[in-house]
């Protein structure tokens, strides 16, 4: 019977022997025997900080081997519409003038624009229409509805797919490839008290900008006024021509020149049909009575990017091996619109999605502590080895060197290594020398601490025994001393884990590391040295975030594990 059996066996009979016992009023302790393992593991359960660490890392782990179909977007992808775009707004509620209902998830297309009126950049959700419903003057109704919000079916019936909830299909409609307003627009100066025309023209719009140009679709005009100091400037200067306005002093412009206002109105309505013929309704015939806008569902297992061969930055591989074209979250982009994306956590300056880009950056930041802990272990059990067990001659050299590297300052030492090599080395083999510079920095404490510790357990006679029995010095060091070394060792290697990664972030940060366009959790931190980025996209200290509550984590799970390989705890 093995052991755990005869345990079991053992525990049953004695829960039945209490049972009977507490039926006669009389109660026995249990006995209960845990092997080695079992109480440390109680230890280390105890210490809350440590369960969470250990938890963060575990997750933080699975989601860098899942990197691929984490990530809703392609890291390197970019996307200028999107710069500096903040985390994406999720909505649930859909409000137009005559209808309002709620509805799944989903988002708006969202564009960085410079406002034709005050000349200052902004982030806003766009309306492209979906469905523009006219009634004309003799009583008939049409509907002019994008062909990509509705679903064909195989026996030819269509019906509404992308029209928000309450909203049927009308008897008179007609399918278009694409929806334009045609609107004419005027702007006008206030120059000494009077209003001045100097624009007039007239343009096709297919989408419209939210909080500016709604109530051109609903209620056919829009008016705008501002008395920007940057408006009245530039339209001064570039402007001021066209309306006879002339002044050397701009102190003298903006007294002279105190307002902008821009008047628009819809003339007309204009699609292309199915077989791209060219349709106008002119708005003097006929007028808008209610109208739809494109919204764009959030789904999970949304196929999105994916393996590309004439493409080979468009990658996405589940293990590195198996093509992946499903990714776990996403937005449903059904007509492929530019301005479409869903970026919870904003966009970088290229218009890159930060929350794809932070999943495979933690490929870099979290294996390089490991792989690098793991050199920095043979060179230190090396040469910490021969020069506790060894002693004398060799022993002076060894110590000898490891203090001259620790006497260098650190990081002073870690950035002359890295401006020794090329600085234009592809981002893989910066990966491999930051390894071995940062193992190259470490070995020499832990090297010490493993001499003292050997030359300690030489004098134990087990070790003493060991040699007179004449077994080979290699064997003694392997199979008797350095085991003895395994709680230190796995404690010491868990707490210095944390100065790899920051030391990498370190140095990717100040552009020596891992280099654009791949990611690390460091040169993503790049981004956010401009003042103006920490005022306008906050959002890019995220990495610093993550960097934070990893270290943390192992910290944590360092604490845990010393309090479980400390005999006294064991209980």
């Amino acid at each position: 019977m093995s052991e755990k059996k005869k345990l079991k066996n053992e525990l049953n009979s004695a829960q039945s022997q209490n049972v009977s016992n507490e039926d006669s009023g009389t109660v026995d302790f249990e006995d209960v025997y845990l092997s080695r393992g079992q109480l440390m593991w109680r230890a280390f359960k105890k210490n809350k900080l440590a369960m969470f660490g250990m938890w963060v890392l575990i997750v933080m782990y699975i989601a860098m081997i899942f990197a691929d179909f984490l990530a809703p977007y392609n890291p390197f992808q970019q996307n200028l519409n999107h710069s500096l775009k903040k985390p994406t707004t999720v909505l649930s509620k859909y409000e137009v003038a005559d209808l309002k209902t709620k509805m799944a998830p989903y988002v708006l297309p969202e564009i960085s624009y410079i406002d034709s009126l005050d000349f200052t950049q902004n982030f806003k959700s766009m309306l492209f229409p979906s469905r523009i419903k006219v009634k004309y003057s003799d009583g008939r109704e049409l509907a002019i509805i994008d062909k990509n919000v509705v679903e064909v079916k195989d026996d030819g019936t269509i019906v509404p797919k992308y029209l928000p909830k309450g909203r049927k299909l009308d008897e008179q409609f007609a399918l278009a490839n694409s929806i334009k307003l045609v609107v004419r627009t005027i702007k006008y100066a206030k120059i000494d008290g009077e209003w001045k025309q100097y624009s007039d023209e007239t343009e096709e719009i297919e989408k419209l900008v939210f909080g500016v140009d709604n109530s051109l679709i609903e209620k056919g005009k829009n008016i705008r006024e501002t008395t920007s100091r940057t408006a009245r400037s530039v339209v001064a200067q570039n402007e001021g021509w066209k309306i006879g306005f002339y002044a050397v002093d701009e102190q003298e412009a903006m007294e002279r020149l105190t307002a902008i206002r821009i008047e628009q109105e819809v003339i007309g309505i204009k699609y292309y049909d199915e077989e791209f013929n060219e349709h106008e309704i002119s708005l003097d015939e006929a007028k808008i009575v209610s109208y739809d806008y494109k919204y764009y569902p959030v789904k999970f297992f949304v196929k999105s990017w994916g393996p590309d061969r004439t493409d080979p930055e468009r990658v996405g591989y589940l293990f590195w091996i198996i093509p992946l074209h499903y990714h776990l979250f996403g937005v449903d982009n059904y007509d492929n619109n530019e301005y479409v994306s869903l970026n919870i956590f904003g966009s970088d300056r290229y218009g890159r999605d930060v929350w794809s880009r932070i999943i495979f950056a933690s490929r870099v930041s979290l294996t390089i502590g490991f792989i690098g802990l793991f050199v920095t272990l043979v060179l230190s059990l090396f040469f910490g080895a021969l020069a506790g067990f060894y002693g004398g001659l060799v022993d002076e050299i060894i110590m000898r060197f490891c203090e001259i590297l620790m006497a260098i300052p650190g990081f002073y030492l870690l950035l002359m290594l890295r401006a020794l090599l090329p600085i234009d080395l592809p981002s893989s083999q910066i990966y491999m020398l930051l390894i071995f510079i940062l193992a190259f920095l470490g070995w020499p404490g832990r090297a010490r601490i493993i001499r003292g510790q050997i030359l300690a357990e030489r004098q134990r006679e087990y070790v003493e025994a060991a040699i007179a029995l004449g077994f080979p010095d290699m064997r003694i060091m392997w199979r008797h001393i350095i085991p003895n070394l395994a709680t230190y060792i796995i404690v010491s290697s868990t707490l210095s884990i944390p100065g790899y990664i920051l030391g990498e972030a370190g140095l990717s940060y100040l552009g020596l590391g891992i280099r654009e366009p791949s990611a690390s959790w460091g040169n993503m931190l790049t981004a956010a040295q401009d003042v103006y980025i920490l005022e306008k996209a906050p959002w890019l200290l995220i990495p610093g975030a993550f960097i934070f509550i990893v270290v943390l984590a192992f910290n944590f799970v360092g604490d845990g594990l010393r309090d479980a390989f400390d005999p006294r705890a064991l209980g």
